[in-house]
C-alpha cells in the first residue's frame, strides 16, 4: 500500500470522526478531526517528498502548517 492512499485514508477517517460527532446545535470543529487530517497531510508531506515530488509536498506542507495552526486555536478554546 502507497502512502499516499494512507494518508488520504486518514484523512477520509477524519471526515467521518468530524461528520459523526458534530452537534446540530454546535458546528464546532472537533479537534480530533483536526489532528487526524494533520497526520494524514504529514503522510502526503513525507509521501511527497520521498517520491521527488517536491511542489506537491511543499503544497501538503502548507495544508499541515495551517491545519496544526487550526488544531492549536481549538484546543486553546
Amino acid at each position: 500500500m502507497s502512502y499516499s492512499l494512507i494518508g488520504l485514508g486518514i484523512i477520509v477517517v477524519a471526515w467521518l470522526v468530524q461528520f459523526f460527532l458534530i452537534n446540530k446545535k454546535s458546528k464546532k470543529i472537533n479537534p480530533y478531526f483536526v489532528g487526524l487530517y494533520a497526520l494524514g497531510v504529514a503522510v502526503l508531506v513525507y509521501d511527497g517528498f520521498s517520491s521527488g515530488l517536491k511542489n506537491l509536498a511543499i503544497a501538503n506542507l502548507v495544508s499541515l502548517v495551517v491545519s496544526v495552526l487550526v488544531l492549536v486555536r481549538v484546543l486553546r478554546k
